[in-house]
């Protein structure tokens, strides 16, 4: 029996490793917390009915009055050519990150749109990919640190709600040129809106956590 369970303890561990899901991907209604199983990082984790899993950590002693860096795991099937993040829960005015699978790695891009039109680059919000990020034949993976996606405009995310309004969008068509970060790419099959659980993806281990991640990129 105990070689049984090791054997699949193994087994688990190198799909992790190999970037497969290590939990079933089934739509949630609310955020739940997650924890990596090879990183062992815990964060708030969303999934959307494309099955596309959005999962945030931030740091434990982060505040509403000051902007905060955010750690990013977003996972999802092979069948989405981008998946986008509206961080204020609109397109407009909005930081917004979108990514997609690039051969066997992922791109991670900053926009902003200015009104319901196609968003432009924008340099107000960086990303620095970090290790674990893998695009496979099943699906993809991206862990990023972002800095300036809390920064609103004239309001900032309260990392203590528990019902953090953000939108999401995704097309099945992946962007014209996946190698760049500034590519263009095509207007969104589905999209939708959630309340995220910010609180609860607070980590005391914060940026040793990313340190962790950016070791192994």
């Amino acid at each position: 029996m105990r070689l049984l369970q090791l054997a699949a303890t193994v087994l688990a561990l190198g799909s992790s490793v190999q970037g497969a899901p290590a939990h079933e991907i089934a739509p949630r209604q609310a955020s739940v917390k997650y924890c990596d199983p090879v990183s062992t990082i815990c964060y708030s984790e969303w999934i959307s009915p494309e099955r596309i899993a959005f999962r945030t950590a931030i740091p434990d002693n982060a505040t509403a009055t000051a902007d905060f860096d955010v750690l990013v795991q977003l996972q999802a099937p092979k069948s989405v050519g981008w998946a986008g993040i509206a961080w204020g829960g609109t397109m407009v005015n909005n930081p917004l990150t979108v990514a997609w699978a690039n051969a066997a790695t992922v791109v991670v891009s900053s926009r902003r749109a200015t009104a319901r039109t196609y968003p432009q680059p924008w340099t107000g919000a960086t990303y620095t990919v970090l290790g674990g990020t893998v695009a496979n034949s099943t699906h993809w993976t991206v862990n990023f640190l972002a800095k300036g996606v809390s920064n609103l405009g004239t309001s900032r995310l309260n990392p203590s709600s528990t019902a953090a309004s953000i939108a999401y969008a995704q097309s099945n068509q992946g962007p014209s040129s996946p190698s760049d970060p500034a590519s263009r790419f095509g207007i969104h099959n589905t999209r939708g809106k959630f309340s995220h659980n910010l609180a609860l993806g607070k980590i005391s281990n914060f940026r040793a956590a990313v340190a962790q991640l950016a070791s192994e990129a």
